[in-house]
């Protein structure tokens, strides 16, 4: 009982369930099609499995199986009379926990893109609602720049933008059936391993039986791309968190994101971003967990790899959960105009720029014009300085820029980048509903045609 319960994965098994038995589904309608089996034991399997997909986890898990395929196996056989015995011809738990991990990757992936899509599109709507507000940028969390708010929010778009594209990215590797590898050098019996890849909703199938039931790199990099993700979602909620501050103040975050103490009332806490943060935390430790679980191990199907799954899971569902927090955080998002203004006109914040002006005005090195800025906002001096130079004010030199935040132009960039992700988005669902639909329309034909 120690052994059997130290390596058993039935406590996690139930994130992959729905998965575990659309395969076997798959499995045992092409076995069926084929010939392979029986077709009465493929009828009675079928309207089980059909069952089986309705069924919560824990009515068909129960406790002391070794996995979710053996308790399955048991409940088919009890279900059908032993029939079911007949469909495990053709296939292991190698293959098919690969084929169950790719398919829940892909649903975690695509839930994560569509959240994300809703986030940027909010910030795109937020940088057009702010267009031009000034606000400070900041090096070494010191005022260093004046730019406006718009470009703030199109920086944490692009960013945002960015992640999307490397977990879409991921889809491709991650779109593969590995059904057919069996335990890894493939099996007897005749099966297609191009249909039961369409049949499981697979876009194409891989190469090496291998590599296919043995590895996990795939998968990895999905759950790489998340904590990724997460990393740069938690520099959003940092950014929040610092000008949501009643030391800045000019950011507001909804008061369904906002929390108070349970002994000063005063208090509001920003408690979804402080566990953003935690998490993008916990992400970084996990994926070096995944890694490290991986690192060393010999082709073929090792138990570690078992090991890998909690972490799996929880890095994807962290990256779909945040991303959902974000974008309804900035749903509610709201700035401060006047207490923008106010900081902005506050510090002198553009130095660098003043400089420059007066580098390429006069045709003299910048670092003895950076001396001479220096000087004139050692002595109170900068902003004649800026109006000797025909300037009117920091926010006109701000303007003046050539590079950086052209607003407009990003603008039509962000929409841009948002149309064309929704449309590649569209389509995965479109083929994950249709693939869905058609394995079990498929299965029910086949399990009403039998008594």
């Amino acid at each position: 009982a120690l052994v059997y319960e130290y390596t058993s994965s039935l406590s996690h098994d139930d994130e992959i369930y729905p998965y575990v038995v659309r395969i076997l589904l798959a499995h045992a309608l092409h076995l069926a099609r084929r010939g392979i089996i029986p077709r009465e034991a493929a009828c009675s399997t079928l309207r089980a499995l059909l069952e089986a997909l309705g069924k919560e986890p824990s009515e068909v898990m129960k406790p002391g199986y070794e996995d979710v395929f053996e308790a399955l196996e048991d409940w088919l056989a009890s279900r059908t009379g032993g029939a079911s015995a007949y469909i495990w011809v053709g296939r292991s738990r190698n293959d098919h926990v690969s084929a169950a991990l790719r398919l829940y990757a892909i649903d975690r992936v695509t839930e994560t893109l569509a959240w994300l899509l809703r986030a940027r599109l909010r910030l795109v709507e937020l940088a057009e609602k702010y267009h031009g507000v000034p606000v400070l940028f900041h090096t070494h969390q010191q005022p260093s720049q004046l730019a406006s708010l718009d470009c703030l929010l199109l920086a944490w778009e692009e960013a945002l933008a960015s992640a999307y594209k490397l977990l879409y990215n991921t889809l491709e590797l991650v779109d593969r059936s590995p059904l057919g590898a069996s335990a890894g050098a493939g099996t007897l019996a005749p099966i297609d391993p191009e249909e039961l890849a369409q049949l499981a909703g697979f876009s194409s199938v891989l190469g090496s039986s291998l590599y296919a039931a043995g590895s996990r790199l795939d998968v990895t990099a999905a759950a790489l791309a998340a904590a990724a993700l997460l990393t740069e979602a938690s520099r959003i909620a940092g950014d929040l968190i610092m000008l949501s501050s009643p030391y800045v103040a000019v950011a507001r975050i909804p008061d369904s994101h906002a929390a108070t103490s349970s002994i000063m009332p005063h208090k509001r806490n920003p408690v979804t971003l402080e566990v953003l943060r935690a998490r993008a935390a916990r992400a970084a430790g996990f994926a070096a967990g995944l890694l490290a679980i991986q690192k060393g191990l010999p082709h073929g199907y090792n138990l570690d790899l078992q090991e890998a799954n909690p972490l799996l899971y929880t890095l994807l569902r962290d990256a779909v959960e945040s991303s959902r927090v974000l974008a309804d955080l900035f749903s509610g998002l709201e700035f401060d105009v006047e207490k923008l203004r106010e900081l902005a006109e506050s510090y002198t914040a553009w130095g660098a720029e003043l400089a420059e002006l007066l580098a390429l005005r006069s045709g003299r090195p910048l670092r003895e014009t950076y001396r001479e800025t220096a000087s004139a906002l050692q002595a109170g001096e900068a902003e004649k300085l800026l109006q000797r130079l025909g300037v009117a004010s920091p926010l006109e030199l701000a303007s003046m820029r050539r590079t950086g935040c052209h607003v407009g132009l990003a603008v039509d960039e962000a929409w841009g980048r948002l149309a064309r992700d929704q449309g590649l988005l569209d389509a995965i669902k479109e083929h994950l509903e249709g693939a869905r639909e058609s394995l079990v329309k498929a299965a029910e034909e086949v399990a009403g045609e039998c008594k």
